[in-house]
């Protein structure tokens, strides 16, 4: 049976665990936040340091995980605002290696596992981290996206509406 590789479809895993890390930090910053308003009560006060610690570092896996990455074939929409985010994460080389973040994320998202509120976003980030090794195994690295300069459109681009309607078919005709 002859077979094409160039054919098969092959997952990028940096793209999903982008998407899952990010998704991971806002919920991480999110249990941070009700971690420390339950530490203000006398019966949870041991949530209090994890909250904080859940947000500092939901914080911080957010502003790393926003810049998307170039895909390997077609086209990527860039975030809005990512643009500044993107050439910090491309001024430090080890931020972009995919080992580095399935290491880091790790470690970072253990201490939030032993708290209830930051238990899910730890639990996300950590399941990121393991998709970034994923990634970093297929020799996957963080690159960021060229924009493309605007091209300004001309009146002659617009296209004009359809001036009949498309036809219908008799079962949908209405009586």
């Amino acid at each position: 049976m002859p077979s094409s590789s160039s054919n098969i479809r092959s997952i990028q895993w940096g793209m999903w665990a982008n998407e899952t890390a990010l998704l991971g930090s806002y919920v991480l910053t999110l249990g941070g936040i009700i971690g420390i308003v339950g530490g203000l009560l006398k019966n949870f006060m041991f949530w209090l340091p994890i909250g904080i610690y859940g947000v500092v570092f939901g914080i911080l896996v957010g502003l790393l995980e926003y810049p998307r990455g170039k895909k390997n074939k077609g086209n990527t929409l860039l975030r809005s605002g990512q643009s500044c985010f993107s050439t910090m994460v491309n001024k430090l080389p080890f931020v972009s290696s995919y080992y580095f973040r399935a290491i880091a994320y790790f470690i970072v998202c253990i201490p939030g596992i032993i708290s209830v509120p930051t238990f899910l976003g730890s639990v996300c980030v950590i399941v990121g981290s393991g998709i970034y090794l994923g990634a970093a195994l297929h020799k996957e690295r963080w690159n960021p996206i060229e924009s493309r300069p605007q091209v300004p459109s001309t009146s002659n681009d617009i296209t004009q509406p359809p001036s009949q309607p498309p036809p219908r078919l008799p079962q949908n005709k209405q009586i």
